[in-house]
């Protein structure tokens, strides 16, 4: 069992990761006092998948399980406001309650928001199903729903009290949900460890075959970046925490664009990454070398590295990102494999005209 810590002044926190890590929730739970009645938040297809092995976690907790469907349409308000309601039903004056947040990126996000606002703040866990989660959305406090104009819009920070990584989840995804994952693990080495990207490179065959060696290093690897970055950075403050939202600008535009479960987070993190490797070469910020390392990458995992879309209708969706300040274009730009930096002023002229060769397939 590997244990790692997110420093937090105000509310640090632990992340355990290994098989069999579920066997320590309700253990936690009672120890640190947080609640004598769990909501539990999934989606129908996780609670039949693991029906058994939730009422086996939970059995010593009064609890209830709420589900949700499938997709990145569970964070829209509509969800929001029925998940709200069942919280509201199950709670009472003798009912301390812990939301807990069983499910990919989506339900973490949707029962983190949840946990943020219900009475002002309730503790919550998190304990991711997928690759993505696992690696990246379940660390760190950031919660959010959607609106049609722009992903994750209506948000807040709400750190859970605990993390709980179990590798055994991945034998249900599919490959697609695997591959939402790599892109996320390709960003951290791209970021922040050159080595880790070429491990990924000279070992993609073993990850694919969830060798579980090459897994818990993968995984290990990328939380312990997420936990260091946000130890240091919280709230996004001192912009060492924006380097994490590199291929997220583009990304999150695409997906408003082309219209939420059209293409997955990953595929659209993976299209963002390539697009801001391309702009960063444009600017004369890397190597043309480092574009084409980067395809490699993402073809290796079977992530596109090119799609149609309409230029215009793009760049309007990215104007309604949270991360252009005050009118200013600001994004995360690529300098060499391992580094990355956060570039503020760049031309919208330059951002339009990369945009059009981009979406017309010149890849």
């Amino acid at each position: 069992m590997k244990i790692l810590k997110v420093s937090l002044k105000d509310n640090p926190y632990p992340i355990f990761i290994g098989q069999k890590s579920l066997h320590r929730v309700a253990p936690f739970i009672r120890k640190h006092n947080l609640g004598n009645f769990a909501l539990i938040i999934t989606t129908e297809k996780i609670h039949s998948l693991y029906k058994k092995i939730i009422s086996k976690t939970f059995s010593g907790i009064k609890h209830k399980v709420v589900t949700v469907i499938d997709g990145e349409r569970a964070k829209s308000k509509e969800w929001f406001f029925k998940v709200i309601s069942e919280a509201i039903k199950a709670d009472s004056l003798d009912r301390r309650m812990i939301i807990v947040c069983l499910g990919g990126g989506v339900v973490g996000d949707l029962g983190g928001f949840l946990a943020a606002v219900y009475k002002r703040g309730t503790p919550c866990i998190q304990i991711p199903t997928t690759l993505l989660a696992q690696i990246d959305s379940s660390i760190g406090g950031k919660t959010a729903i959607d609106v049609d104009e722009a992903k994750n819009i209506l948000g807040a920070f709400h750190q859970p009290r605990a993390v709980f990584i179990d590798p055994d989840f991945l034998a249900t995804l599919s490959e697609r949900e695997f591959r939402q994952g790599m892109a996320e693990a390709i960003k951290y080495g791209i970021i922040k460890d050159k080595d880790f990207f070429h491990f990924l490179m000279d070992n993609s065959q073993k990850v694919k075959n969830l060798n579980s060696k090459s897994i818990l290093r993968l995984i290990t690897t990328c939380a312990s970046i997420k936990a260091d970055i946000v130890s240091k950075d919280e709230r996004e403050k001192k912009g060492l925490r924006t380097i994490l939202n590199f291929g997220h600008t583009f990304g999150h535009a695409l997906e408003s664009y082309l219209g939420y479960g059209k293409i997955s987070h990953g595929e659209a993190v993976g299209l963002g990454m390539y697009y801001a490797a391309q702009l960063s070469f444009v600017l004369g910020k890397c190597s043309k070398g480092a574009v084409q390392e980067l395809a490699q990458a993402l073809k290796l995992f079977s992530l596109p590295i090119g799609l149609k879309f309409d230029p215009q209708a793009v760049y309007n969706s990215l104007i309604y990102d949270k991360k252009f300040i005050s009118g200013t274009v600001r994004m995360v730009l690529l300098k060499r494999m391992g580094r990355v930096e956060v570039v503020s002023g760049i031309s919208r002229v330059i951002i339009q005209k990369t945009l059009r060769g981009f979406g017309g397939g010149q890849c």
